[in-house]
């Protein structure tokens, strides 16, 4: 079947495609639609076909596999990253680069949900690891350091939209206060006392922003030893 489509004029491909309306494009953003939705075990050729009222094959003269559709819907995603890098301190630009993440990762959650499984590697992609590098490189960081950095970075803006993402409701709080009260006293004497801060911190924004500080205080620290380290040179 591959074999006989590669054989097709370009041309000619081109022509068919443009009678049925269809631009690659569309196909990939109406599947990250379907994604974001649904999650990402819900994209197959013949749903999207379904949504697009098209037959499924038509999809398959565009896209070889369901994979390479994958791949095109997280690029389309990478394209809503929205970040200039802005003046500042290096807490002050670090803390924008992670809110605009996290606009990103709320607007298109399913690419959390891949990457939870496997590696992301499309090239439009990376222009999340380029801002925060161009910012940790001036900062004064070792590339090699720089990138372990971003690494921790990265790990809490994917996390938090897997796991914090969402304000907790007054209710989900309340689950998780009674069942840490519930507890024998004697063998968890540390969570039953800190049961309201525990309860408190299992999502929303202001859980992201406690945890990017604490980074930001870890990041500032490292960048100020490479910098007095540097002036004793």
């Amino acid at each position: 079947m591959l074999r006989a489509m590669s054989k097709v004029n370009p041309s000619r491909e081109a022509a068919a495609r443009e009678r049925r309306g269809l631009a690659r494009d569309d196909i990939a953003r109406a599947a990250l639609d379907l994604l974001d939705e649904e999650g990402v075990d819900a994209l197959s050729m013949r749903r999207l076909a379904e949504r697009l009222g098209v037959g499924t094959m038509t999809l398959y003269g565009y896209f070889r596999s369901k994979d390479e559709l994958l791949d095109a819907a997280v690029s389309e995603a990478a394209e809503d990253f929205v970040f200039t890098l802005p003046d500042g301190s290096l807490r002050e630009r670090l803390r924008a680069h992670q809110q605009a993440a996290r606009r990103l990762l709320a607007r298109h959650p399913v690419i959390a949900q891949l990457r939870a499984r496997q590696p992301v590697v499309q090239p439009a992609m990376f222009r999340i690891t380029e801002g925060a590098m161009q910012i940790l490189l001036e900062a004064g960081f070792p590339p090699d350091e720089a990138a372990r950095v971003f690494r921790v970075l990265f790990v809490q803006v994917v996390g938090d939209a897997l796991f914090n993402r969402d304000e907790p409701t007054a209710e989900s709080r309340r689950r998780v206060r009674g069942a840490l009260l519930s507890l024998p006293e004697d063998e968890f004497p540390a969570v039953t006392r800190a049961a309201e801060g525990i309860a408190a911190s299992t999502g929303g924004p202001e859980q992201f922003d406690y945890a990017m500080e604490l980074i930001l205080d870890a990041v500032e620290a490292r960048a100020a030893r490479h910098s007095a380290a540097s002036s004793h040179q």
